[in-house]
C-alpha cells in the first residue's frame, strides 16, 4: 500500500498492483524460486507468482503435489504477448538461457535469469544490448551479492583489517553424480568470479585453468584456477563435483589477518597472530533479497525513476567471459589474457593502484 501526498490536507493511498512473475524451469533451482516467490507474495504482496513453465509434465505434477493449484504450462510463448505477464525468472537449463532470456526481452518483459547469464560472451552481449534497446530490466541471479557474510567480509577488507591482500582462496566442492551435459566451470565458477569481484572491485587481467573429468563420458568434474589481477593479487579457485563435502568457502589472506568465510552459513572468521575473532553477522536470505530487489529495479523503471541494480547484465556478461577464458585455458594448456572493455582500457594506460594492496615491491 503506497500513500501519495497531494497536499497537507490531502492524502491518497494507492494499492500498488503486484509484480506477475513468471517461472520458467521447475528443477531444483526453480522449485526454490516458486517457494521464495510464494513466500514474498504472502508476506509482502509485492510480488505475484503468475504462472509456472516445464516442459516436463511430471515436473509440473510435482509441482502440482508440493504448491497446489497454479497457472502450470509446458511452454512459454503464449506469455510472449501477454501484457499481464511482465516479468520472467528464467530456471531453465544453462544452454537455454540465452534463446528463453532474448524472446522473452524482444518481447518487452523485465527478466531474470540464473547465472550464467548465456554460454557465450556474445550471446551475454546480445542479451545486455537487448535490454538496453527494449529500456527492460535484466538481472542474473548472482545471490552472493545479496549474502550478509560476503557483504561483511567485503567491508573488513575495505577496513584494513587484514593489511595488504596477498591472495584469495575459493573452495568450491561437492559431490554429483556424473553429468553428461554440463561442466564444473560453468555450473560453479560463476559464484567465486563474481564474489571476488565484489570484493575486490576488479576482474582478473590472466586465467589458467586445469581439470579434468574422471567417471566415464562425464565432462570436466573438477578444475583449479588461478586469477591473476592487478597489483599481483591472485585468486586461487577450486571447483569440484567429486569431493564428498560440500563447501561454499573464501580465504583472504592479507598481510595482518586472514579472514574466512563459510558462504553457506554466513559465518566470518578473522584470524591474527594473537586472537582469532568471529564477526557477527546476521544471515540473509540471498535468494529472497535478490528476487525482492529485481522488483524493485522493475517498479522504479517502470516509474522512470532512477535505481542501481545490484546484479546487472553487465556483470553477468563479464562472468560469462571470464567462464569462457578459464574453458580455453584449460583447453589450450596455457595462461590467457581476459578480454574486457574496461580490462582492456587499464591495460593500455599506466599502471593502476587499486586501493586493496598499500605497498609495492
Amino acid at each position: 500500500m503506497d500513500v501519495l501526498v497531494i497536499s497537507q490536507e490531502q492524502e491518497v493511498v494507492i494499492e500498488m498492483m503486484p509484480l506477475n512473475i513468471s517461472v520458467v524451469g521447475a528443477g531444483y533451482w526453480g522449485k526454490k524460486v516458486i517457494r521464495e516467490i510464494l513466500n514474498i507474495s504472502q508476506t509482502t504482496g509485492r510480488v505475484r507468482l503468475y504462472s509456472v513453465i516445464d516442459n516436463s509434465p511430471t515436473i509440473l505434477e510435482q509441482c502440482r503435489k508440493e504448491f497446489g493449484p497454479l497457472n502450470y504450462r509446458l511452454n512459454y510463448h503464449d506469455l510472449l504477448s501477454d501484457k499481464a505477464a511482465s516479468v520472467a525468472h528464467i530456471c531453465s537449463p544453462n544452454n537455454t538461457h540465452f534463446e528463453v532470456a532474448s524472446k522473452f526481452l524482444r518481447s518487452r518483459k523485465h527478466v531474470l535469469v540464473e547465472k550464467p547469464l548465456a554460454l557465450r560472451g556474445r550471446e551475454a552481449d546480445e542479451l545486455v544490448r537487448l535490454a538496453d534497446t527494449t529500456h527492460r530490466v535484466l538481472s542474473v541471479g548472482h545471490v552472493h551479492r545479496f549474502n550478509n557474510g560476503v557483504k561483511e567480509l567485503k567491508r573488513v577488507i575495505d577496513s584494513g583489517v587484514l593489511g595488504d591482500i596477498y591472495y584469495l582462496r575459493f573452495r568450491w566442492t561437492g559431490l554429483l553424480p556424473p553429468q553428461k551435459d554440463r561442466d564444473v566451470i560453468t555450473d560453479l565458477g560463476p559464484h567465486p568470479f563474481d564474489i571476488c569481484n565484489n570484493l575486490l572491485d576488479i576482474w582478473p587481467t590472466k586465467i589458467s585453468c586445469r581439470g579434468r573429468g574422471y567417471r566415464g563420458e562425464a565432462g570436466d568434474e573438477v578444475a583449479f584456477i588461478t586469477a591473476e589481477h592487478l597489483d599481483g593479487v591472485n585468486a586461487s579457485i577450486e571447483l569440484s563435483w567429486l569431493d564428498m563435502e560440500k563447501h561454499r568457502d573464501v580465504t583472504v589472506v592479507g598481510s595482518d589477518a586472514v579472514a574466512r568465510l563459510d558462504c553457506l552459513d554466513q559465518k566470518l572468521v578473522i584470524q591474527k597472530p594473537d586472537k582469532t575473532e568471529e564477526v557477527s553477522t546476521a544471515p540473509s536470505n540471498t535468494l529472497q533479497e535478490e528476487i525482492i530487489h529485481f522488483a524493485e529495479c522493475v517498479e522504479r523503471d517502470s516509474d522512470s525513476k532512477a535505481y542501481t541494480n545490484r546484479s546487472d547484465g553487465t556483470l553477468g556478461a563479464s562472468v560469462v567471459r571470464l567462464l569462457e577464458t578459464a574453458k580455453q585455458s584449460l583447453r589450450e594448456e596455457r595462461t590467457v589474457r581476459v578480454s574486457l572493455p574496461g580490462i582492456e582500457e587499464l591495460l593500455a594506460g599506466e599502471p593502476t593502484q587499486t586501493g586493496f594492496r598499500k605497498l609495492t615491491n
